[in-house]
């Protein structure tokens, strides 16, 4: 059975709002206005709203998707480079002709686990960050 526009509009901008972050009780009430002003109006979905990714907008604008990429570009850097200066420490320490920007090994260790302790960090953060926008608290 094929879906009419208003249930493909709802469903669309449900997952939209979802992907940008939207509390899931937002999301409800948010869609359930939009079913029932279609509904009342018979309008097409589309011609009263704009497209799903266009209303979304005026509640969660896009930048929610840049801050996504921002962390996981910040998580990849920390994690690789943090493992990666760690590792040279370590082969520093066993031969002293594994060289990196010139530091000794005992500080490229201590680098290399500062950067994978604030990849951690950074992850645990943003865990907590989405268990609170999940349970609905303003974060």
């Amino acid at each position: 059975m094929a879906e009419t526009p208003a249930t493909e509009y709802a469903e669309e901008l449900a997952e939209i709002l979802e992907l940008r972050d939207v509390p899931p009780a937002a999301v409800a009430r948010i869609v359930r206005d939009v079913q029932s002003r279609i509904a009342e109006s018979g309008e097409d979905p589309t011609a009263a709203f704009g497209t799903p990714g266009k209303y979304a907008d005026n509640f969660a604008p896009k930048s929610r998707m840049a801050r996504f990429w921002a962390l996981v570009v910040a998580a990849v850097v920390l994690a690789s480079g943090g493992t990666l200066v760690l590792i040279s420490g370590v082969f520093g320490l066993q031969s002293p002709a594994y060289e990196l920007w010139g530091l000794p090994p005992w500080g490229r260790i201590a680098i290399g686990a500062a950067g994978i302790a604030s990849f951690m960090a950074l992850v645990l953060a943003e865990g907590v960050r989405f268990r609170r926008r999940a349970s609905g608290w303003d974060v």
